[in-house]
């Protein structure tokens, strides 16, 4: 609204000036002159852009940190001098084009790459590299959080840095794990390694049969055995379903199985069962696929309609003739116990797989396999192509049965609690600088960062938009160290976050902004060029050092025409 009283107040201020002047008779100059300190009143509320706006600027990392000092507007052209800054400084940036002739660009090319969540009983492995040569002979080691030396190794000079640290941590919750780098001179520096160990997660299956065999029952002994919270559904009869619970799994009745909210994590089916599914369950089966995990127990008398199921989940099966276990396709597998070497094989019958990926998981010949996985995100697919393992058991091999029923739920199972819930915008978050944090737990409120030291005084966050891991929010922690991200639920989730200081990993730091930067100059486009120049406007100063000076005019004028 004030956009438009402003300049009206100065127009009716003029035509005011003008019928006065005009009632006294005054000479054309005094009306040029009423016109022109209106005009520059205007002026001095909103400043013409009638100057050449400058197309290159010279800028140094400082000049980058937080706000920008200059006037970017118009430029079309700037060179970063001295160390190049991140990726978020460069971000907030106009559409320039970025000079890095004359930035400290390194070659040194450092990576440094560490599970920053793991689950208790995994190991926690640093994989270390360099692109170039090392000038000095280094030694690492990597200290637990007691200080303790896990793991040591030694980098000679002249030879690029390819190595890979190990420890296993043993208690849950945030721990910082530490990188001793030992130079030839016996100067050393602490660097900090930040993990989250979670507590494992106990999964919940079911085994849903269309019919009893030896296989199926071999299964559901080895789930008991094994102490995995599962339940056995067996058809026995057209109306007739056995109903089994094991190792405590608690059900409350009753359950929509093939439902999305079912608290099963993996769902072992009977191929068999298919044409006992109606259109709804098939229909169900298919948005399962977003946040379950299916494995198919894949039967020689399958139906057609299920090789199609197959074929639309982009894993299509191929009918080989034989309906039966054919001994021409078995796989033989050898085991290296501690007494005896064993060797055991398996038998396909009625199928192949037809279109195997390089990232799908197989067991077995590769043009042959009896296990086909495939992972996709937190959802993972499987077919299990042979149906003779049991035999195993009464051979006295159930060890050997066990790991390989093992091998394939851990598969299927793998995505249970290590999966990353937020995924930061740079490798290295620091403190007293802008991160982005996104997550698809974030629900509409903004979380707040809570400093483990400072609990008191929560950092609240700005919204940053959305994007494939879910909802972004801004932050500027104060300080480093761990923080704790709370959602406005009390009982939502709360995740660890470690915030590092400015001098932490100072080589891994030149070499991440090396690259942002070096990105971000060929991916910068300046403004094209034309015969309209960019303009900027005039500084307030200008306009009101006119008005001063017309406005002694008159008082000269109208003081000579009172004389």
């Amino acid at each position: 609204m004030i956009e438009f009283v402003i300049p009206g107040l100065c127009l009716l201020a003029c035509i005011v000036s003008m019928l006065l002047l005009r009632r006294r008779r005054h000479r054309p100059l005094d009306y040029a002159l009423q016109l022109a300190i209106w005009l520059s009143a205007w002026m001095l509320w909103q400043p013409p852009a009638i100057v050449t706006a400058g197309r290159h600027a010279d800028l140094n990392r400082e000049d980058l940190a937080g706000a920008l000092p200059v006037n970017l507007t118009g430029v079309k052209n700037i060179s970063l001098h001295g160390l190049p800054p991140g990726r978020d400084a460069l971000r907030d940036l106009a559409p320039v084009r970025l000079d890095l002739s004359n930035a400290q660009i390194s070659n040194a090319g450092w990576r440094f790459h560490w599970q920053r969540q793991i689950t208790l009983g995994e190991t926690l492995q640093l994989q270390i590299h360099s692109n170039q040569p090392l000038a000095e002979r280094s030694r690492l080691n990597l200290l637990n959080p007691y200080g303790d030396i896990e793991q040591s190794i030694e980098l000679k000079a002249g030879e690029k840095a390819q190595a890979q640290l190990g420890a296993l941590p043993k208690l849950t919750g945030p721990q910082l794990y530490r990188v001793q780098i030992e130079n030839a001179t016996g100067e050393s520096r602490f660097e900090p390694l930040p993990i989250v160990v979670l507590e494992p997660r106990q999964p919940k299956v079911l085994l849903w049969l269309a019919r009893p065999a030896f296989e199926s029952a071999a299964l559901s002994r080895w789930l008991r055995q094994s102490g995995v919270a599962a339940q056995v559904m067996t058809q026995l009869a057209p109306e007739i379903t056995r109903k089994e619970t094991l190792n405590g799994l608690q059900l409350t009745e009753p359950q929509n199985l093939l439902a999305e909210t079912n608290p099963f994590d993996l769902l072992v089916l009977d191929s068999a069962l298919w044409p006992q599914l109606s259109s709804q369950q098939k229909q169900q089966l298919d948005s399962l696929a977003s946040n379950k995990s299916l494995l198919w127990l894949v039967s020689g008398d399958a139906a057609e309609d299920f090789v199609q199921y197959s074929a639309t989940q982009s894993m299509p099966l191929q009918k080989t003739g034989s309906t039966e276990p054919d001994i021409r396709n078995s796989t033989e597998f050898s085991y290296q116990g501690a007494n005896s070497t064993a060797t055991l094989s398996l038998r396909t019958h009625g199928f192949q797989v037809a279109q195997p990926t390089s990232s799908d998981f197989l067991i077995g010949n590769r043009g042959n396999p009896l296990f086909w996985g495939r992972s996709r995100g937190t959802q993972h697919l499987g077919f299990i192509l042979f149906s003779d393992s049991h035999r195993w058991l009464t051979s006295g091999f159930a060890s050997e049965f066990a790991s390989l029923w093992k091998s394939i739920f851990d598969y299927q199972l793998k995505h249970l609690g290590t999966q990353q819930p937020i995924t930061p915008s740079g490798a290295l978050p620091r403190a007293q600088e802008r991160i982005t944090l996104c997550s698809s737990q974030f629900s509409g409120a903004s979380p707040q960062l809570l400093d483990s030291r400072n609990k008191s005084q929560p950092i609240s966050g700005g919204h940053a938009g959305t994007n494939a891991q879910g909802q972004c929010h801004t932050f500027w922690p104060r300080n480093a160290g761990w923080h704790q991200l709370k959602t406005e639920n009390d009982g939502g989730p709360v995740f660890d976050f470690y915030i590092f200081a400015k001098e932490d990993w100072p080589l891994w730091q030149q070499s991440l902004s090396d690259g942002e930067a070096q990105q971000m100059a060929t991916a910068r486009l300046g403004p094209i060029d034309n015969t309209h120049s960019a303009k900027v406007p005039i500084e307030r100063q200008w306009p009101a050092l006119i008005l001063l000076l017309l406005v002694c005019i008159s008082w000269w004028r109208e003081r000579a025409l009172l004389r």
